[in-house]
């Protein structure tokens, strides 16, 4: 099987990585710093922050792994044996000022029934892979019956707390 790939973007990398660019360039435009005398810091700085904006999905025969954008290193490596099942799962959690937000997410659950791999399914780059992605996926692996939704799912994501079935989906929410 050929691998299937997608590029998803990371928000939290995104936002600091916006972050420093704009400081960077306040330094530019206050006469601090000439960014051309720096190249030699600017290129690899710029390498770092790209990657922590972009990560790749990679799915084949083998499992389903997470990746550098460039290069290719993968961090997250889970092989289909290792996977249980997977789970649709709406996640709820409240920004600052209070208001919910909801995020459609998929969870690879292991045999000690603990988040091992986590895949967002928006997808702003390209929607039309993570499609496909989701369908191979359907192809290898069993799907939980029921939709889960959780609220504060922090120490479920990571991988701390074991999944509780019991949160199904409730219909008026």
């Amino acid at each position: 099987m050929r691998d299937t790939s997608t590029l998803k973007l990371n928000f939290v990398g995104t936002m600091f990585s916006i972050g420093i660019i704009y400081f960077i360039i306040r330094l530019q435009y206050d006469g601090e710093i000439q960014i051309l005398d720096y190249i030699e810091f600017l290129l690899p700085i710029l390498f770092i922050l790209i990657n922590l904006s972009l990560f790749r999905v990679t799915v084949n025969s083998n499992g389903i792994s997470k990746s550098l954008f460039f290069p290719n290193v993968k961090y997250n490596v889970k092989s289909w044996s290792d996977i249980k099942h997977f789970i649709n799962v709406t996640e709820v959690t409240k920004d600052r000022y209070g208001k919910e937000e909801r995020q459609e997410t998929i969870w690879f659950v292991d045999f000690n029934d603990k988040v091992c791999l986590r895949i967002q399914k928006n997808n702003v780059l390209s929607s039309k892979n993570i499609k496909k992605i989701i369908s191979i996926i359907k192809q290898r692996e069993v799907e939980y019956p029921d939709k889960l939704v959780f609220r504060s799912p922090y120490m479920y994501r990571i991988g701390l707390w074991k999944v509780d079935y019991s949160k199904k989906e409730n219909p008026e929410l």
